[in-house]
């Protein structure tokens, strides 16, 4: 599938200020005798490394090794002056660098990563590393080599956290029977990418970590061909924040930027979509008084009341100018802690700081405007949920009025009649005994609240994506992921169980699922279906298993009598729920009707609703 190229300037030269010392030590990987390179015009020459190991130091269980590029900067660095602004091209350069360390991470709380992460973090953040099959792709002595299928994943961490190093992008490439290249990469996170202001509004800095992510899909429709990538077969996909910001591109198809395509072909969402959370703008109560406690915390208090004077459209100039030079001047040790604090004190109400704002870039209108106005693009998509999605961080209530008051204070949009549908959807466990949340493991409203959550922010929402896409033409598979990973048994499968299985992971708990949703990602990437090449999806109606199916020798298969993952085509109105996989172990993985809480999901999908909650 061809796709018109992004026009975005990426060949004038930017400074960046970086240096080779603003990268650090991959431990797993090894210089190769012979490099291989990958030349970028207009820009320089990189050698690449080889890596035999996964990101935690475990043997690949293919042995195959990978070829590496790691750290190379995809954009001008947002350092200095340059904090809080959109970024610039790299600076080009003469000669030939090595890439076998991977980048600094962005700015976050340390205490977001694992125990066992000692990431470096730095400003100077925005690097991509990208991964191959050895001796795949390019034009290497003279010898013409077929251009790799590629996947882009942007990193999960709810807009605050994570890194490139979230997704293990060697082993998805050393798992995989066929060739694929695969690109993973840090965006601005927190405060410095996502701090929603009205004085950010009137200077175009608004969702500043989407804009680097369009810079990076501009880089790689540039020059991924060098490392044996074909731009025109480019998987864009993402695992919750992620997922959501997948979601955004996907919906940013408004039609008014003649010959500017999304940046690829197709999509994967796991766990989020476009639709999934409430995103205000600017002038949202909540955002104005965060951004001023924010300003008081790195010293900038005292001007911070330039931020006030937006709605009357009489903001001075002069103001704006010093607000924002002492917020780029900040010790960006007093960025890091009042972005900790911020957060902190808004986790358990959930009404987080740092999202995507919009009215700002590549949220110009909210997800719900595009999904009614059909402004989408007409794309495959493969998207994925888990079952216990919110009982990963779901607040622990005690009663029927603190469940209420938590869903209005998260959702302000939520009228008096929409709380009384809440209480019918979502039954009270305390006054229905018989109920579906009797019993909650450890407090009341926990099963409750988690559910409501879970098809609030995921699961309904990815509903509302696969159906819309679906019924404009374009193919869909969607998956319910009921696999544990060694999460306790009260929160069943939660968010990010299904994390290490999709690029086979050799530590998961159910090794042979590993295996499964591997390959079936590894199949829509290469293949544009997850049944590989000659397995045609089954249509609506037609699921089920499908005993020693094979899609040749030498293509990606799933496990032996694992089912065919036929298209979602959603006929609810007749009863005909769209279809879908339903992943477990034990040989369970089956073909399923997705009516699974429908009544809730139709209610959530309400347009008329959904543009009021401005999801």
């Amino acid at each position: 599938m061809h796709i018109p190229l992004l026009r975005l300037v990426l060949a004038s030269p930017a400074s960046t200020g970086l240096t080779s010392s603003s990268f650090v030590t991959n431990p797993t990987s090894t210089l190769s005798p012979a490099a291989p390179t990958a030349s970028l015009p207009a820009y320089g020459t990189f050698a690449g490394t080889t890596i035999n190991a996964t990101l935690k130091g475990d043997a690949f269980r293919s042995g195959g090794a990978v070829e590496a590029w790691l750290g190379i900067p995809y954009a001008s660095q947002p350092v200095g002056e340059d904090r809080f602004r959109p970024v610039g091209a790299p600076e080009a350069f003469v000669g030939t660098r090595g890439t076998k360390d991977y980048g600094r991470v962005c700015v976050q709380d340390p205490s977001s990563f694992h125990a066992d992460e000692d990431y470096e973090q730095g400003e100077d953040c925005l690097s991509v590393n990208v991964f191959r099959p050895v001796g795949a792709g390019g034009n290497e002595e003279g010898e013409e080599k077929e251009l790799l299928p590629v996947l882009v994943w942007i990193h999960g961490g709810g807009f605050v956290s994570g890194s490139a190093r979230s997704f293990d992008g060697a082993t998805f490439v050393s798992e995989a029977v066929e060739g694929v290249v695969v690109v993973t990469f840090n965006y601005r996170l927190n405060s410095l990418g996502f701090l929603p202001s009205s004085l950010f509004e009137r200077h175009d800095l608004l969702n500043l970590g989407l804009t680097d992510q369009r810079r990076l899909l501009a880089f790689v429709q540039r020059y991924i061909a060098a490392f044996g990538g074909d731009p025109a077969r480019v998987t864009l996909g993402g695992r919750s924040a992620g997922a959501h910001s997948t979601g955004l591109h996907l919906y940013h198809n408004y039609g008014d930027a003649a010959g500017v395509g999304p940046g690829f072909a197709q999509a994967i969402l796991q766990s989020g979509s476009a639709t999934g959370r409430s995103f205000p703008g600017a002038e949202y109560p909540l955002y104005k008084q965060q951004f001023a406690t924010f300003c008081q915390s790195v010293g900038c208090g005292a001007l911070s009341s330039a931020d006030d004077d937006s709605d009357s459209g009489s903001a001075d100039a002069d103001a704006d100018a010093a607000l924002l030079a002492c917020l780029r001047a900040a010790p960006i040790d007093a960025i890091r802690a009042a972005s900790s604090a911020l957060f902190n004190a808004s986790d358990y109400a959930i009404t987080w700081p740092f999202q995507p704002t919009r009215g700002g870039p590549l949220l110009e209108r909210a997800g719900s405007v595009s999904a009614a106005n059909g402004t989408f693009y007409r794309l495959p998509m493969l998207t994925t949920n888990v079952p216990d999605e919110a009982k990963y961080y779901s607040p622990a209530l005690a009663t029927d009025a603190e469940f209420l008051a938590f869903l209005k204070n998260l959702i302000p949009g939520l009228s008096a009649q929409d709380l009384a549908d809440l209480e019918e959807l979502y039954p009270d466990p305390e006054t229905n005994k018989d109920g579906p949340y009797v019993g909650s493991p450890n407090a009341t409203q926990y099963d409750r609240v988690s559910a409501a959550l879970t098809d609030y922010m995921y699961a309904c929402a990815g509903v509302d994506q696969a159906v819309r896409l679906s019924a404009a033409g374009a193919p869909v598979w969607k998956a319910l992921f009921a696999t544990n990973n060694s999460f306790p048994a009260w929160e069943g499968v939660p968010h990010t169980a299904d994390t290490k299985y999709t690029w086979n992971d050799p530590t998961v708990q159910y090794p042979e699922i590993g295996k499964l949703l591997h390959t079936y990602f590894a199949n829509f990437v290469i293949h544009g279906d997850p049944n590989g090449p000659n397995a045609k999806s089954a249509g609506a109606g037609e699921g089920g298993r499908a005993g020693g199916w094979r899609v040749g020798e030498t293509a990606q298969q799933p496990l032996n009598a694992s089912p065919v993952w036929p298209r979602f085509v959603d006929a609810l109105e007749a009863g005909r729920p769209g279809l879908q996989l339903r992943i477990e172990p034990f040989g369970q993985t089956r073909v399923e009707g997705d009516a699974r809480r429908r009544p809730q999901c139709e209610w959530w999908r309400d347009e008329e609703r959904a543009v009021r909650l401005e999801k």
